[in-house]
């Protein structure tokens, strides 16, 4: 593996500055397709928006797709109160209880925005304990000309006014790096020596509201292997579950066994035994920790890349993640170089054949 095989900081912080919106992820699709196009023999983009930047392999190796999606959690606002306040709708799974005190950028000028909770003296008992549902963004107009004057409009979006903070231990927090963390990771896998497999390394769009840009990029693409890159929802904090954590931050990256939308795994992917001992013989070989699980109440764009066509191997890796879905994940950077040479190592790893494989 080449010395340049770890998540360029820089990089990131490129990736992360860049907006994207579902259905406007322009801004970081373009960033990626900058800093990819130096390690792939040809990069293009459909009218979708989706990312597809491809290095050439031996004719007789397998097809190899590597996901991450440009996508991220926004709102959509969608009418402007006589008073100017914003109104909108949520574009992805938010927890509501995220919103109130935020500040965001609206719009294609990023006007600086804010969500004000009521003031609490004027709160009754049940509201102190309760989840607004009548919040709006303050831009400090005072009519609809206002807004207007600002270049704001409805149909425009507004994300969090957040960067990526570095913590102590090598670990990062900011908004968004679901999933542009794993967009960096497929920089730096990229940026490895050459591998027998043609590999895609696609910047997905619209993951965030069901998985769309995913469905059309795996088909166009119709690889025979196809991994979602992802974060992995950590709960190894004290509102999470200490006494016995599921994931936790720094002990590496997650090899999904499945996710699904319920305790029943509905609506997801089952990850194949072939893609999944591909992945875990990968970490043997590299001697990188990992950790396995099963992802409830969410989904992974290996959904969609499993339903390819006549139906494809499919799987998901996930760098642990704390605070999901809000604007301060949080992850280790020990963590995301893990997941680098995971893929690596993959990608110079045979892909087993069904009888190879444990069953049962």
């Amino acid at each position: 593996m080449s010395d340049d095989s770890t998540v360029d900081f820089e990089e990131l912080e490129r990736l992360v500055a860049a907006r994207g919106p579902p259905g406007d992820e322009y801004p970081v699709a373009n960033v990626f397709a900058d800093l990819v196009e130096p390690h792939v023999d040809s990069l293009a983009v459909d009218e979708m928006g989706n990312v597809i930047a491809t290095s050439e392999g031996d004719s007789s190796a397998p097809e190899i797709l590597l996901a991450a999606h440009t996508d991220e959690l926004a709102l959509l606002v969608d009418e402007v109160t006589e008073d100017g306040f914003l109104e909108y709708r949520m574009l992805g799974g938010h927890y509501k209880g995220n919103l109130p005190g935020q500040q965001v950028v609206v719009g294609p000028d990023a006007v600086p925005g804010v969500i004000g909770p009521k003031s609490r003296h004027y709160m009754n008992e049940s509201e102190k304990e309760s989840l607004a549902d009548d919040l709006v963004i303050d831009v400090g107009a005072t009519s609809p000309d206002d807004v207007a004057d600002l270049n704001v409009r409805p149909g425009d979006h507004a994300t969090w006014d957040r960067e990526v903070t570095r913590l102590a231990n090598d670990r990062i927090a900011g908004r968004a790096l679901d999933d542009r963390i794993a967009l960096a990771t497929l920089l730096a896998v990229a940026r490895t020596e050459d591998v027998d497999a043609t590999v895609h390394y696609v910047a997905t769009v619209q993951e965030e509201v069901g998985l769309r840009g995913a469905r059309a990029a795996g088909f166009s693409v119709d690889p025979d292997v196809a991994l979602a890159v992802e974060v992995f929802p950590a709960d190894d904090f004290p509102a999470g579950d200490p006494a016995d954590p599921t994931v936790a931050v720094g002990e590496g990256p997650v090899v999904e066994f499945g996710d699904g939308t319920s305790e029943y795994l509905f609506g997801g992917v089952l990850v194949d035994r072939q893609t999944f001992e591909w992945l875990t013989a990968a970490a043997d070989t590299s001697d990188a920790a990992v950790q396995h699980a099963v992802l409830l109440s969410g989904t992974t764009d290996a959904t969609e890349f499993q339903r390819v066509r006549g139906g494809r191997h499919a799987g998901a890796i996930g760098v642990p993640c704390r605070y999901t879905h809000s604007p301060v994940e949080t992850v280790s950077l020990a963590d995301v170089n893990q997941t680098v040479t995971v893929l690596a190592e993959a990608l110079r790893t045979e892909f087993p054949a069904r009888e190879e494989v444990r069953h049962g």
